[in-house]
């Protein structure tokens, strides 16, 4: 069954973006918000535990555990089981796959973040960016994706994107000064809100941020996104597989560094479904 629907993906190719509604159920992500929120020290109904630095996971063979990165809302957190569930989940894959028009995909090493309630009324906003090479034109289609863990209003930290500046990128771009990834435009950022279990997906070419939390709680998010699976590359495959099996920490896309950090040394490798290990990369699509 379709995730999305057709007026759902003509609006992906007209705005750049488009909200795959339950993707996961409420109690999935409610749950997965408490495991990051005690993988974090944080309290969601302790305000004062909200703004103090994760701690940093026991050294190891390759030296100090990952430490938070200060004055970041990334929480350094990849291997607990329903994270991964969420990554293999049947509709999120869906989702991409109406996307891409293949199941055949592998899903991405992303993180989680907590963003608590800006403390700084003055607190000005974050320059929007791209996480793609525009330097490499035509700029290749890709898309990421952020689920929401917990019911995001728009000024609760939600995701910000320019809709639609997808279409205009290439022609921008001709008098961007070499080297800049920050969007300075006239077309206004909207602050994208839904739900607990909501996935939003975005096509790379979209200038985009998170955006200051003015409401009262803190947003809990995973990010998910996937590619087209390269079994036929094992260097790739095994880099999955090594992810995966090892628990490794690593904040680069596929075939990026990776490090040994806390989960190596306290988690257990998470069950996967047989779809689970396809788009893991662990088993082969054919």
């Amino acid at each position: 069954m379709s995730v999305l629907s057709n007026r759902d993906l003509e609006f992906f190719d007209e705005n750049g973006y488009v909200i795959a509604r339950q993707a996961v159920s409420r109690e999935q992500a409610e749950e997965t918000a408490r495991a990051i929120c005690a993988f974090a020290q944080k309290d969601p109904d302790d305000p004062g535990t909200w703004y103090a630095e994760p701690p940093p996971g026991p050294a190891g063979p390759d030296g100090p555990g990952v430490p938070a990165r200060k004055g970041t809302i990334m929480i350094e957190i990849y291997h607990h089981q329903t994270l991964w569930n969420n990554r293999t989940a049947p509709r999120v894959h869906r989702a991409f796959s109406q996307i891409f028009g293949s199941e055949k995909l592998w899903v991405s090493h992303d993180r989680a973040s907590i963003n608590p309630p800006s403390r700084d009324p003055g607190e000005q906003e974050n320059g929007l960016h791209w996480d793609a090479d525009l330097e490499d034109r035509p700029v290749a289609f890709g898309v990421q994706g952020v689920l929401y863990l917990n019911d995001t209003p728009a000024k609760q930290g939600a995701f910000v994107c320019v809709p639609g500046f997808h279409r205009k990128l290439e022609d921008w771009l001709e008098r961007l000064p070499p080297g800049s990834r920050t969007y300075e435009g006239d077309d206004p950022p909207r602050r994208i809100g839904a739900g607990a279990g909501d996935l939003i997906i975005w096509r790379t070419a979209l200038p985009h941020s998170a955006g200051i939390n003015r409401g009262v709680r803190p947003r809990v998010a995973q990010y998910i996104a996937m590619e087209p699976a390269r079994d036929d590359d094992k260097e790739a495959s095994r880099i999955c597989k090594d992810f995966w099996r090892r628990r490794l920490t690593g904040r680069y896309a596929l075939g990026g560094r990776y490090r040994k950090g806390r989960e190596h040394h306290e988690s257990p490798t998470a069950e996967l479904t047989p779809l689970g290990r396809k788009l893991a990369g662990v088993d082969p699509w054919d």
